[in-house]
C-alpha cells in the first residue's frame, strides 16, 4: 500500500512573493516581506470596512490575489507593491517614473488613493 503525499498549499501571498521576487529590481527587493506583512492588515480593513469601499477596490484585491502569469496581471502587482513603497516613504514617485520602475504615475496613485481609504 503506497502512501499518498500531500500536495503543498501555496496561497495568495506566497503566489505574489514568487512574482515580486521574480520581477522587482534592485535596489528595492528588500521590503517584500514587510509590504506582504502590510498586505495582512490592508486585507483585514478592507474586508471588515465599510460596504461601499469593500465592493469599489474589489478589483484591486481580486489582481492582488490572482494566481496569473498574464502581463497586465503582473504589472498591477509591481504596481500595488511599488505604490506601498511610496506609501511609506521609501522612495518617490517621481523617481519611480524617472527611473521607469512603472510606467506612469496614473498606475501607482491608483493603489495609494486605495491604502489610503482603507487605512489611512
Amino acid at each position: 500500500m503506497s502512501v499518498i503525499q500531500p500536495k503543498e498549499v501555496r496561497t495568495w501571498k506566497d503566489e505574489l512573493r514568487d512574482v515580486l521576487t521574480k520581477y522587482v529590481r534592485d535596489p528595492f527587493k528588500d521590503r517584500i516581506d514587510e509590504y506582504l506583512g502590510f498586505l495582512d492588515t490592508l486585507y483585514d480593513k478592507w474586508w471588515n470596512g465599510d460596504v461601499k469601499t469593500r465592493e469599489y477596490y474589489a478589483y484591486h484585491m481580486a489582481l492582488l490575489m490572482a494566481k496569473s502569469d498574464k502581463p497586465n496581471v503582473i504589472k498591477a502587482k509591481l504596481n500595488s507593491y511599488y505604490a506601498y513603497l511610496v506609501y511609506r516613504g521609501y522612495v518617490s514617485a517621481y523617481r519611480l517614473m524617472k527611473d521607469k520602475y512603472v510606467a506612469g504615475g496614473e498606475s501607482i496613485y491608483t493603489w495609494l488613493r486605495m491604502y489610503r481609504k482603507v487605512i489611512g
